[in-house]
């Protein structure tokens, strides 16, 4: 643990996959404040102060349909508790590291709505493609880059399907932030 890392939060939706994992490394790493936000169901990770409000949803709702004009993806309605509480995620952070797959300029799934709505609000984005295991950040087009360092206040994101390339670039992305 080091001693600076309670001067930290992370955000995130607390289910399964990647957002466990930053969850799991946060704790070790002595993380102080984990916020892993719901929206009437919570995740597995969540806790009853983290869910959000109806105010809170209404507002993700809007940024849903905001990064959608991006996106251009159909069929939202049914899965828009889950994307809505992405707002918070990205609201409550000064910058966004996801892991996931990148197709083209957006990232798949679920994931890519976060990172988009963080494009959209000019945060710092960096998404870890564990297909291809490298580490990408968004300045107006993507860019390689080489395992980024955790703001004090950051939300750790990603696909459920995580798997050993993304587990290590999460472990990797805590290690260089507290042990350099």
């Amino acid at each position: 643990m080091n001693k600076n890392s309670i001067q930290y939060t992370m955000n995130s939706g607390g289910a399964n996959g990647s957002d466990q994992i930053f969850g799991e490394y946060a704790i070790k790493y002595g993380i102080g404040k984990i916020n892993h936000y719901w929206y009437k169901k919570p995740n597995p990770h969540s806790k009853p102060e983290d869910q959000i409000s109806e105010e809170e949803y209404q507002e993700g709702i809007q940024m849903i349909h905001r990064a959608n004009k991006t996106l251009k993806r159909k069929g939202i309605e049914k899965y828009m508790h889950l994307l809505a509480r992405n707002w918070l995620q990205v609201k409550n952070s000064e910058s966004i590291f996801a892991i996931g797959t990148i197709n083209g300029k957006q990232v798949n799934g679920g994931t890519g709505w976060a990172v988009q709505m963080g494009i959209d609000e000019g945060k710092s984005v960096y998404v870890f493609d564990q297909e291809k295991c490298k580490w990408y950040f968004w300045n107006r087009e993507i860019e390689v880059c080489n395992t980024p360092i955790l703001t004090k206040n950051y939300a750790g994101i990603g696909t459920r399907e995580i798997n050993e390339n993304g587990i290590k670039a999460i472990e990797n992305l805590y290690k260089r932030t507290f042990l350099f």
